[in-house]
């Protein structure tokens, strides 16, 4: 193995001097522990190592790195318990979570903003590196690997899956109002890309006609046209999830979904977890119920929007999943 990068992760993807690349951290030791991937980045970033690459060294690594195979993909169309998920199969012993790694989610928006069949093609090249590089076994004993993608990646799943077609994949979703009013109450970086080919390849507009729509507007069409998306292709190997559905029971159901089997002890850890606020590192929030809340203070703008964009293609996919093959409840 290259000895540079011994006990490195790729932890972004970025461009340095005008070339394509990864930036990679000594995670040495480091359990990545935090809800977020870049949470568990930003905690031990004083201090350690790093270094840029270009992306062609995963072609090397790739062959020389002991890493665990994907176990199962958690999309989803945002604010929607997809971290409840997440940290769920954390509790899995010997399990590694990529919960929105940027190099993973940043290589999968490049497939949009920087399209052409070659360039599809090694970017899908690289996508599988990253995930290898980030999936290796630093431990020795690591059995499982989860991957909770960012929502905007689910657009993609058709060139995810050419990659890795025999993986599960769940897809967690939740009344668009109240999406919505999540996102608007705390605007996430997804919303306010100063690129905006990713939203506008997502909603069917230009760029131009990105930058002009409100926040309302842009958030409900982008969860639309991802439900729309979730609607098409799952077609009963896949298992579609409401919000309104979680619980410690349906978690379980997930992972056994996913060919996983929780111990007495680790279904304890999900319980546990399932009580506090699931994006916070150092866990000490208590989760407050909110679906009433955010019903009650929705404007009028928000509604409105949810109507056009969501409203129908929430129903379809509803009705999709009361009729699927994998039912969960």
């Amino acid at each position: 193995m290259n000895s540079d990068l011994k006990g490195f992760l790729p932890v972004d993807a970025v461009v340095v001097d005008g070339r394509p690349g990864l930036q990679w951290m000594d995670m040495s030791g480091v359990s990545l522990a935090e809800p977020f991937f870049q949470q568990t980045v930003e905690r031990v970033r004083d201090g350690r190592r790093e270094l840029f690459t270009e992306f062609d060294v995963l072609l090397q690594l790739e062959k020389q790195l002991d890493s665990v195979p994907p176990t199962g993909f958690i999309f989803h169309s945002s604010r929607c318990g997809s971290t409840l998920v997440s940290n769920a199969c954390r509790a899995i012993n010997n399990s590694i979570v990529l919960s929105e790694a940027n190099a993973i989610d940043k290589l999968i928006a490049r497939l949009i903003t920087d399209p052409g069949d070659v360039k599809t093609s090694l970017y899908s090249v690289f996508l599988r590196g990253v995930v290898h590089a980030l999936a290796q076994r630093r431990a020795g004993n690591e059995e499982h690997l989860f991957i909770k993608f960012a929502c905007c990646s689910f657009a993609l799943i058709e060139q995810i899956k050419r990659i890795w077609p025999n993986v599960p994949w769940l897809f967690l979703y939740r009344d668009p109002v109240e999406t919505i009013v999540s996102n608007l109450n705390d605007v996430p970086p997804w919303l306010l890309d100063n690129d905006r080919r990713v939203l506008a390849s997502i909603t069917g507009a230009s760029p131009a006609e990105v930058a002009e729509m409100s926040l309302e507007e842009l958030c409900a069409r982008t969860i639309g046209s991802l439900f729309s998306t979730a609607h098409r292709l799952a077609n009963g190997d896949e298992l579609l999830l409401n919000y309104k559905q979680l619980s410690v029971p349906v978690i379980s159901s997930v992972l056994r979904f996913f060919k996983v089997s929780p111990s007495a002890t680790e279904l304890e850890t999900i319980e546990h977890g399932s009580q506090i606020y699931s994006k916070e590192a150092g866990a000490k929030r208590a989760f407050v119920a909110d679906t009433e809340a955010k019903q009650k203070f929705a404007s009028e703008a928000v509604r409105e929007a949810a109507a056009k964009w969501a409203a129908g293609p929430y129903q379809r996919l509803e009705q999709k999943r009361l009729e699927q093959t994998i039912q969960i409840r």
